[in-house]
Parts: structure tokens; sequence; C-alpha cells
């Protein structure tokens, strides 16, 4: 996996990281809120990149690229003006979109404002469930969750932040603590997460504000979820969610990983793999 920069708009650094072969069918990923690449995809890019070209951006903010001056910035639909920017600069090959969470959102909404050159949307756990299919999340509870939750970001040690990264996923490892390290900035024995608070809040005000479920009529591009089954408590807001994008979208594939929390890509990453590598060597047979 190699790390890459480029500029746009002559101040924007963009960090990306690429794997594999640009002979084969490539994917873009994006990672989630508060996350990165190397976070999200390090473990995943590993099975895929012999079969596939691969391109994991850090999204504004995040990992290694820059910041955004305005709350408007970080909507979706400026987002998606934003990644437009940074494909062309990169490739100009027809390709696959993958974001898990946030980056699932972000996704859909690229896609319905950029279809051309799009070949096909993955979903990680993402782009159905938070916020239109949970009413018990309203936008003051989100947002005061998330204030709280970055303000304890701040500052601590890594004894506490290795504490409560090992609940995000059954299959913890030595790799994955490294993972970890890569969200944080270190100051003397403290850390604080790269992505700031502005960055943050700003982002789930964006969930609110364009809400997943409106870009579903625009979607043409065959699209697969793949989602997680844990918590339990969400398996209502789920159901909804695939019932409105099996209900809107034509082409659909809907995959449920049991056994597996919203970081899927952790508690199975082999299984993920699989289905992602059989989903679009499919596609890519019935095209020729």
């Amino acid at each position: 996996m190699k790390d890459k920069q480029l500029l746009i708009d002559r101040r924007n650094i963009i960090n990306y990281y690429e794997a594999g072969d640009k002979r084969n069918p490539l994917i873009i990923c994006l990672h989630g809120l508060a996350g990165n690449s190397i976070y999200t995809y390090s473990e995943l890019s590993v099975l895929l990149d012999k079969d596939f070209h691969l391109i994991m951006l850090d999204l504004p903010g995040h990992g290694g690229s820059s910041s955004l001056k305005g709350e408007d910035d970080y909507l979706f639909s400026s987002l998606a003006q934003w990644l437009q920017k940074v494909i062309k600069q990169i490739t100009i090959k027809p390709f696959y979109i993958m974001g898990h969470s946030w980056g699932a959102d972000l996704a859909l909404h690229y896609t319905r404002y950029h279809p051309t050159d799009l070949l096909g949307i993955i979903l990680l756990d993402g782009g159905f469930t938070f916020p239109v299919n949970q009413p018990e999340m309203t936008f003051d509870v989100a947002l005061s969750g998330w204030d709280t939750y970055m303000d304890n970001s701040t500052l601590v040690d890594w004894d506490t932040i290795i504490k409560e990264y090992k609940t995000y996923t059954k299959q913890w490892n030595n790799e994955k603590e490294e993972f970890v390290s890569s969200l944080f900035r270190k100051e003397e024995n403290r850390y604080t997460l790269i992505s700031t608070k502005y960055t943050v809040i700003s982002i789930i005000k964006a969930f609110f504000l364009e809400p997943f479920a409106d870009t579903y009529p625009s979607i043409r591009a065959p699209l697969l979820l793949i989602h997680a089954t844990y918590p339990k408590f969400l398996d209502k807001a789920r159901l909804l969610g695939i019932h409105q994008i099996e209900t809107a979208i034509k082409d659909v594939t809907i995959i449920a990983m049991e056994h597996s929390g919203h970081m899927l890509q952790w508690d199975e990453p082999e299984q993920t793999a699989i289905v992602i590598k059989k989903w679009i060597l499919e596609k890519e047979y019935i095209t020729k």
C-alpha cells in the first residue's frame, strides 16, 4: 500500500493510498467519520489487492488530508464536488465506489451528482440506518453525543484509547492497535484525535441536512450493501433501510454479515473480501 499526496485548489492536501494492479477493476474507497484509510481499509485491502486496483482516500479533515473551512463544505453535496475533483486528478478509469459508515453516505451522494464512469456502489454498514431510520437518534441527541465524545478524545492516555477500540471488534490484534494509532496525534504522553471537533460536528449536521434516503431515487448503478448484524437493537432500523433501498433502486444485493458489528471489515475481513470480489466479478462478467 503506497502513500501518496496531491494538491487541489492550490491549498488542500489530499492524502491517499494505492494498492493493486492498475490493469484490474478500480475501487475508490471512502472511510468513516473520525477514521482514515489505514484504520478502515488496511486489513481488507490486503485481501483485495490481488484482484483489484484500490484507491483509498483520506477524506477532508481526516488522516493526512487538509480540513475544509466552513460547515457547508462538509455537506454531502459539497463533498461530492470535492471528491469529483480528487478522482479526476487520480484516474480517468471507470470505477466502483466503496464506503464504510459516513463514507457509504458520501458514496451515495457522489453517485447522485456524478453517475458517469461509475460501475457500482458498495456500502459497508452505512447509508441505510442513521439517522433516517433511528427515531431515537434526534439531531439534539446525536449532536450532544458526538460533542461529548470529541471532548473526551482530547489528551487521552493510550490504555484508555485501546480499551475503547477493543470493544469495536471481536477480532482484536496488534495490527489493529497500529491502525488505531494512525487516528491520533501524540502530545507528550497523551493523545488527541486528528479529526477536529469542528470537522466532526459539521459532518453530523450534514447527516440531518442531506439524508441518505434522498439519494435513492437517483441511483442507477448496481448497489451492494453488506451490513452488520450487531447490535440487535438496530434490527428494526436495518429492515426499514433495506426496504427503502430495495423499493427505490433496481439492481440491489443485500448481504448480512453474520456475527459482525459496525466494523464488519475488522470482524469478518476474509468473508467481506469474498463477498466484494464475487459481486464485482459477476458485474464485470455481465458487462463483457
